[in-house]
């Protein structure tokens, strides 16, 4: 493998700065045009669900092992959330445009750590119906619950608020990745025309390169006449 000199590199990549710019521009322009007026803007809502105990009609107080039993159901209760009966339901009384496998992922379900929390989370183009699919699916699954279990200790705790911004669109950060990405791309472009840009330019690599010595040079001789001069 040649060997590279990373003077001649940075002076070769000092001189194409213009070309740099340009292929940045170009690509920044392209990712711009793809975030305004491409990417489909989606929606997210999302609504917490706490397991609490079971009805106790005795008056007897929560125990640790009511706590513990509710955290270890965490994970089983995420999967009833999205499954089939459930969300089918859901498409159903809500009369919604989508099969069960189209709903399923648009939903999320995620455990809050050491806690007795669910949070359900719906991602739609409509940020209106993604409120309303997250709050029909929260009602719809503690129903469920209570059918499953014969229990009544599923509580929802935050219902699903309307959101104003797209969760899948972040301009600045967006921006960001498009000038980095258009730096790399742009440097490596110019990195391979220099890499097997075999032309000889100066008389530094004439000697490097064939290992012969330079004898004489002919100066760069300019017609043009000095200010003054004949």
């Amino acid at each position: 493998m040649e060997e590279i000199d990373l003077k001649e590199l940075f002076d070769f990549l000092k001189s194409k700065l213009y070309i740099l710019m340009l292929i940045i521009l170009t690509i920044v322009t392209l990712g711009c045009i793809y975030s305004f007026n491409i990417k489909t803007p989606v929606y997210k809502s999302s609504a917490t669900i706490v397991l609490a105990t079971s009805d106790n009609k005795d008056g007897t107080e929560i125990t640790q092992n009511d706590v513990s039993l509710n955290q270890k159901l965490v994970s089983t209760y995420s999967e009833i959330v999205k499954s089939r009966k459930v969300l089918s339901s859901v498409i159903a009384s809500m009369n919604l445009d989508y099969t069960y496998e189209q709903l399923h992922k648009m939903v999320s379900v995620e455990a809050v750590t050491n806690t007795e929390i669910i949070k359900v989370s719906v991602t739609d183009e409509n940020a209106l119906k993604a409120q309303q699919i997250t709050n029909n699916i929260s009602a719809e699954f503690a129903k469920e619950i209570t059918d499953i279990y014969n229990v009544k200790n599923v509580k929802i705790l935050d219902y699903a608020n309307y959101s104003n911004s797209p969760s899948n669109v972040n301009y600045i950060k967006e921006l960001i990745i498009y000038i980095l990405g258009g730096t790399v791309v742009g440097i490596s472009i110019l990195f391979l025309i220099f890499y097997f840009d075999n032309t000889i330019k100066t008389v530094e690599q004439v000697e490097a390169k064939l290992g012969l010595p330079i004898l004489g040079r002919i100066p760069l001789y300019s017609n043009k006449k000095k200010k003054g001069g004949k």
